[in-house]
């Protein structure tokens, strides 16, 4: 019964992530779409140059890529552990085997 409320307790983890990327990404092509070009020419935003001569679209895009994996690590450390652990039935184990 612990591992059933364990699962249930974390079902928002998931929906909350994906939320975030997804708030993390439209400010990324609103940022690209709004404030890089001005009548065709880039004017900054994501067209300047960030870090070692790369421009800021490839460092955000990276920080996106990034950011993702580490969602997906916190999901599999909290939102997954209810997962792992097998549900007790009741029946005595047989550890013989």
């Amino acid at each position: 019964m612990k591992n059933i409320h364990a699962r249930q307790s974390r079902r928002w983890l998931g929906p909350v992530l994906f939320v975030v990327y997804c708030v993390a990404y439209l400010a990324f092509v609103l940022g690209a779409a709004f404030t890089t070009f001005r009548d065709g020419k880039p004017v900054g935003g994501l067209a300047r140059a960030a870090v070692g001569g790369v421009n800021l679209a490839v460092v955000a895009g990276m920080l996106l890529i990034v950011g993702a994996f580490i969602l997906a690590l916190l999901y599999a450390m909290f939102g997954a552990r209810a997962h792992d652990e097998p549900e007790y039935d009741g029946a005595p184990k047989d550890d013989s085997q």
